[in-house]
């Protein structure tokens, strides 16, 4: 095993827009809760690793890690470092929003073994901040962004990514195009940009009209053009890179390589096992049993096709052979949507923005494979 993803589900509040699984930290550490998380965390990790094999990969993810109290994040840190001792060159990715972190923490995580920081500023318009339920002020993104460049020159925190959401409801493409040219400007080795999902909650606060569609067809190929001439390169469909600073830990999912999860919601799949543990903070901590689900070696196949085609390198003809729809391959190749060379089939960087589309034509579903 290579890689591990550890999930912390706690932020200083919810934003109106996230699906992912986190809970406000403030009534959890009232009830000595968070303490008792990173307990059942590390009774996890004990239980599911072996020192012996160091992962190449460590993602601490959430949720916002960074809102937890220094004295339980920073041994945390220090452990799952240990678990990369060994490792020839170990990638440790954590994710912080502004107002949690400072130079001198950065300085403390970097000490710890962290190598990567992802930054959730998701715009730098307050206005569309505000739409999306963020929490962030100006004035603690611009802190952050200062402290991060200062912390990665000369130390050994070399990479850190920008995360951006773009098609904000309200959200004007001069607006897109300054937070792209922000977002730049602060000099980042990684760019994420995510189309907004309009989740359940959120599309019941906010109306999703025709006219945010019609925006993010007409204005994400100009944004992702727009990251790609100051030198980020496209290696998904969300993300970009300088060269060679493209994120490992999220290569391999896309690879269909295995990894492990620990933590509330954190999901696991090893072979043809897939362990999804409890969701809400209270049933982890009390040692619910997780989820397990065997899959298919089809499903697993169709899952590493549909994954790797959203990337720049594409997949493997002959090894997804058995989940492709042949016709349809035939037909995208013609139509110049797909590509072929040196085996491999990929996207046509020019449909990436409709990739969806694509790979649910050209993938066979597992279940009719």
């Amino acid at each position: 095993m290579r890689h591990l993803y550890v999930h912390i589900p706690f932020c200083r509040s919810r934003c109106a827009y996230c699906d992912f699984a986190s809970e406000p930290i403030g009534a959890h550490l009232r009830a000595g809760r968070v303490e008792a998380y990173v307990d059942r965390l590390c009774a996890e990790l004990r239980k599911r690793t072996d020192p012996a094999e160091p992962f190449e990969t460590v993602y601490l993810g959430g949720g916002t890690p960074t809102v937890l109290p220094e004295g339980l994040l920073l041994p945390l840190v220090g452990h799952l470092a240990q678990l990369q001792a060994g490792a020839a060159d170990p990638e440790f990715t954590i994710e912080a929003n502004p107002g949690t972190v400072d130079e001198r923490l950065l300085r403390e995580l970097a000490d710890a073994g962290v190598t990567r920081v992802s930054l959730g500023v998701q715009s730098f318009a307050p206005g569309l901040r505000a739409a999306l339920g963020r929490r962030s002020g100006q004035g603690e993104i611009e802190d952050a962004l200062r402290d991060l460049g200062a912390v990665v020159t000369g130390h050994r925190l070399r990479e850190w990514n920008v995360d951006l959401v773009f098609g904000i409801p309200g959200q004007s493409w001069a607006e897109a195009a300054a937070d792209v040219d922000a977002a730049v400007a602060a000099g980042p080795t990684h760019i994420s940009l995510y189309d907004l999902t309009y989740t359940p909650a959120f599309a019941a606060r906010v109306a999703r009209t025709a006219a945010a569609g019609a925006f993010a067809e007409e204005y994400l190929p100009a944004a992702a053009r727009r990251l790609e001439a100051a030198g980020y390169g496209r290696y998904e469909v969300s993300n970009f890179a300088l060269p060679g600073h493209e994120c490992r830990h999220n290569q391999a999912y896309w690879r269909g390589e295995d990894y492990l999860g620990v933590g509330a919601a954190a999901v696991s799949t090893v072979g043809n096992e897939r362990r999804t543990n409890p969701v809400a903070v209270a049933d982890y901590i009390a040692g619910r049993p997780p989820l397990v689900e065997v899959l298919s070696w089809r499903t697993r196949l169709w899952e590493r096709a549909m994954l790797g085609l959203r990337t720049a390198e594409g997949v493997d003809e002959s090894e997804v052979l058995p989940v492709l729809d042949q016709v349809a391959c035939d037909r995208l190749l013609v139509q110049g949507c797909l590509q072929r060379g040196c085996g491999r089939l990929r996207l046509n960087p020019a449909f990436l923005d409709v990739s969806n589309t694509v790979i649910s034509t050209l993938l066979a579903p597992p279940e009719e494979s």
